[in-house]
């Protein structure tokens, strides 16, 4: 797992040690209301998105019908089965455009028997019969708790688990040189006659879908650590698996990834996003991986464009939370050459050192990438397109120095739509302080109550306010990348009071304090609020941000989601 991607580190670059600066939304005068406004019988309402949760075989959020999409990068094994669990031999394989292996097995130096490939694969769907397709000519058999009910060529009947707990997992034993195994698809059995290339998605997942009005794809396009770079690198559609796989390319945090690891950046294909939102008429809002060239970001842009239904706005965000340093991409940004360049063609400094080996002033850096990105879709996107695009800087909530310096690099630059601080209410370091002191004796009410103050605070005086006011002051809407409750363990650690926060989750007054969140935010005038996250397994120590746990529970069992639905504008 990756640290706390909600923390923010941003000491670092300015030298700042004080933790009393993270705390979230509490700078400034905002000439809001000091007590939440009387609800009555209205809801507030305001447009509501959604980001949606990343593809992993132990997630509830799967979302393609063909769970192979879910499939981790191959694993090896000795053609017997015997010794270790993964021998790591993916090297001695070659593979094809799309991610299969030419040949099964292979001999590779250093072991004394030829090597297999297997993989897992989504373990979180419904348990029964299940149909495993392929073509070519080989051998593929089940591992872990998947077993082959039947076999012929190209068709293979599985009985699967599907508990959330054992494995399900899939293994190619042999595979024909020229004509080896591919396209394979894993579908339950109700599934098997569905044409994947229209209908790739579960309707399960369409339905949850459907009442929003943008889909972010941050975490399905694996944004974070990403180490996507040239488009013709890039992830096709008809890839194995939308698993995304993560890396520092310049290791400076451990080992450059591997050639084989690069060729699964990249997350979900472009154009899958794209059908998803013209199958659901939805707007998308698509990160651009951080390390990408201008030709990438340039096809990218002609893409969306060219296939995604004209009666849609795109949001557009380069990268994500680059300012936080648990992050590749903030490193990346304060070491880049490219960052330093942009910022220096305009009179800025961005260096400490002659050398160039240190850079500094990482709002104007940020400004300037975001820049970068803005500027090459304008040109794709021109005349009647451009209506279109909502350029965004998200910002940092926490530090409305650093926001307001970013946006005003934007503004100086070239502009921006909107401005883009996170919307989220959690503890801060007087809370967390007390839960540990309380330990087990705190209880989800308590839980409830000390988020109902911080909740209360922010309308007093925040960081946000101030840069959504700082925004408007300039014609720049706000809309939150990403917003909902912030509720974890502090460091992620399995802690005495931890089962309060799980119990916090379904508890009725998560409810009211939703409503609350999506009050404040109605009335600081939010054009779209993306809550964070989707569908995700609940009261685990890394938080809970699905807004329920599995696209089955009914919404009448999750007051997180509850609140969205009744708050959320319906689609004209």
């Amino acid at each position: 797992m990756t640290p706390n991607r909600r923390e923010i580190l941003m000491f670092a670059s300015l030298g700042i040690s004080s933790y009393a600066g993270m705390k979230l939304w509490r700078a400034g005068a905002t000439g809001l209301p000091s007590e939440p406004l009387a609800r009555g019988n209205a809801f507030p309402k305001l447009p509501i998105g959604m980001n949606l949760a990343g593809i992993a075989d132990w997630e509830p959020g799967f979302p393609f019908k063909n769970l192979f999409l879910g499939a981790r990068p191959w694993l090896t094994r000795n053609l017997s089965g015997s010794g270790p669990h993964d021998t790591k031999a993916q090297e001695a394989f070659q593979y094809d455009s799309d991610g299969y292996p030419l040949q099964v097995p292979v001999a590779s130096p250093g072991e004394a028997e030829p090597q297999t490939v297997f993989t897992y694969v989504p373990n979180v769907r419904k348990p029964g019969k299940y149909v495993l397709l392929y073509d070519g000519e080989g051998e593929i058999d089940g591992l872990a708790s998947t077993r082959v009910v039947s076999r012929k060529p190209g068709r293979l009947l599985l009985e699967m688990t599907h508990d959330g707990k054992r494995y399900e997992a899939v293994t190619i034993r042999r595979s024909k040189l020229g004509n080896h195994v591919r396209n394979i698809r894993l579908l339950a059995a109700e599934h098997e006659s569905s044409n994947l290339d229209n209908d790739p998605f579960l309707p399960e997942f369409l339905d949850f879908c459907r009442p929003f009005h943008c889909l972010r794809f941050m975490d399905w396009t694996g944004t974070n650590n990403s180490t996507e770079e040239e488009w013709e690198n890039r992830k096709r559609a008809s890839f194995y698996t939308m698993r995304a796989v993560s890396g520092d390319p310049d290791a400076i945090w451990g080992p450059a990834p591997t050639s084989f690891q690069r060729r699964f950046s990249g997350g979900v294909a472009i154009e899958l996003m794209i059908q998803l939102c013209n199958t659901l008429k939805i707007a998308p809002w698509f990160c651009i991986p951080h390390r990408a060239t201008d030709n990438y970001i340039r096809q990218f842009a002609r893409m969306v464009r060219d296939t995604l239904d004209p009666s849609l706005k795109v949001y557009l965000e380069y990268s994500n939370e680059i300012w936080n340093w648990g992050f590749h991409q903030a490193g990346w940004m304060l070491r880049s050459p490219l960052a330093g360049a942009l910022v220096e063609a305009k009179g800025g400094k961005a260096w400490k050192d002659s050398g160039k080996t240190q850079g500094e002033g990482h709002p104007e850096r940020i400004g300037a990438l975001f820049r970068r990105a803005f500027s090459i879709w304008e040109r794709e996107w021109s005349g009647d397109a451009r209506k279109r695009l909502v350029r965004v800087g998200a910002v940092q909530a926490a530090w409305f120095d650093a926001s307001k310096r970013t946006i005003r690099w934007c503004l100086d630059n070239g502009g921006l739509d909107a401005v883009s601080p996170a919307a989220y209410v959690g503890p801060d370091k007087a809370i967390y302080q007390k839960w540990e002191a309380l330990g087990a004796a705190l209880t989800a009410e308590m839980v409830i109550d000390d988020m109902t103050r911080v909740l209360n605070a922010t309308r007093e005086g925040s960081g946000l306010s101030q840069i959504v006011a700082f925004g408007k002051q300039h014609g720049l809407a706000y809309v939150a990348y990403e917003g909902g409750q912030h509720i974890q363990p502090k460091g992620q650690a399995e802690l005495p009071y931890s089962p309060a926060l799980a119990a916090a989750q379904a508890d009725p007054r998560m409810y009211d304090l939703y409503i609350e969140l999506l009050r404040l935010n109605r009335d600081l005038d939010c054009s779209l609020f993306n809550h964070f996250s989707s569908v995700g397994r609940q009261g685990t120590r890394w938080g809970s941000w699905g807004a329920k746990a599995s696209y089955d529970e009914p919404n009448t069992g999750s007051p997180k989601m509850r609140a969205l639905l009744e708050c959320n504008v319906e689609h004209a």
